[in-house]
């Protein structure tokens, strides 16, 4: 495999992903669940994940505990992901995900994460530069640990950037607004994260589009922004495309943003032309909503999902 298809994630504060279904919250009553799910998570590694399922064997790095690596362990092996994390002392955090019928809606439960140490940040540092590589994406996505400031976050962009590899960055707020002008080269806000960045909210969906073309002519190559149920955004200096799947039965929206971030960059790296990135982009986020594990159907039922989502030029 090339150093451009082996697309390498950094999650610095990767969670076990609990998925608890019940048909309704009563606050501070007793309520009951009908089903769970727990499973390796953080935004990096849900991508990797769906990357591996696709088949791209990629590498994942960042900081797990030592307490409870289990399951990202099997995850890794299950999708033959190379295993990069470095353990610290403690458990990997918790993130809670609480699905309702009624009404139809995730309310997230994010428990405190590991605090890594200088010496750890410094060792993170060190790998990232072995990795680095002209030409290999890079996905910096989730939010910092606990005591790690946003000067390291510039210079993890910096010393991949240094080594000529692609930075992809999925997280928000403060931490977007420094991807960007640091120069990364992929950015995947919904239109929430990305009026954050704008400072204002657009006023309607052209305004919206408008922003987006705006922040990747001046600024980064690549802007991905998804919309929900409306679909995503794709703005690159060669096209500027909506593109959406039909109607779905959505299970669960945790993870969805990850899916289309990592089938995207599975459109990049084959090579597809920007249509088809689009449609295979919107594919794995609508695999993502239609069920919990970070999985994909079968070949030819992705074949048949795509052959249903519309691109449309802007």
């Amino acid at each position: 495999m090339s150093d451009a298809s082996d697309i390498v994630t950094v999650t610095l504060n990767p969670a076990l992903d609990l998925t608890v279904f019940l048909e309704r919250i009563d606050v501070g009553g007793v309520n009951r669940a009908s089903c769970r799910h727990l499973q390796a998570g953080g935004k990096g590694v849900n991508v990797s994940a769906m990357l591996g399922a696709w088949g791209l064997t990629g590498t994942a790095t960042g900081f797990l505990g030592v307490n409870n690596p289990e399951l990202f362990v099997a995850l890794f092996q299950r999708h033959r992901i190379r295993d990069e994390f470095i353990r610290i002392p403690g458990e990997t955090r918790t993130g809670i995900k609480l699905v309702t019928e009624a009404p139809r809606e995730t309310t997230d439960l994010n428990l405190p994460g590991l605090e890594p140490t200088p010496a750890e940040l410094l060792e993170l540092e060190q790998k990232l530069s072995k990795l680095a590589r002209p030409g290999r994406w890079f996905v910096l996505a989730g939010s910092l640990p606990a005591g790690v400031g946003s000067d390291f976050f510039v210079k993890m962009i910096d010393l991949l950037k240094r080594g000529g590899a692609k930075v992809a960055v999925d997280t928000s707020g403060d931490a977007l607004r420094i991807a960007i002008d640091a120069g990364v080269d992929l950015i995947k806000p919904n239109a929430h994260e990305l009026a954050g960045v704008l400072g204002y909210e657009p006023a309607d969906f052209s305004s919206c589009v408008e922003a987006a073309r705006m922040v990747q002519r001046e600024k980064v190559s690549h802007v991905v922004v998804s919309l929900g149920s409306g679909g995503a955004l794709f703005i690159t200096p060669e096209s500027a495309l909506l593109a959406a799947a039909p109607p779905v039965k959505v299970v669960s929206t945790v993870g969805a943003g990850d899916s289309l971030l990592a089938g995207y960059l599975a459109g990049l790296v084959s090579g597809r032309p920007p249509e088809e990135v689009a449609k295979l982009a919107t594919a794995f986020a609508w695999c993502a909503l239609e069920d919990v594990r970070r999985e994909l159907p079968t070949a030819a039922e992705i074949q048949e999902r795509l052959a249903r989502i519309t691109v449309r030029p802007l």
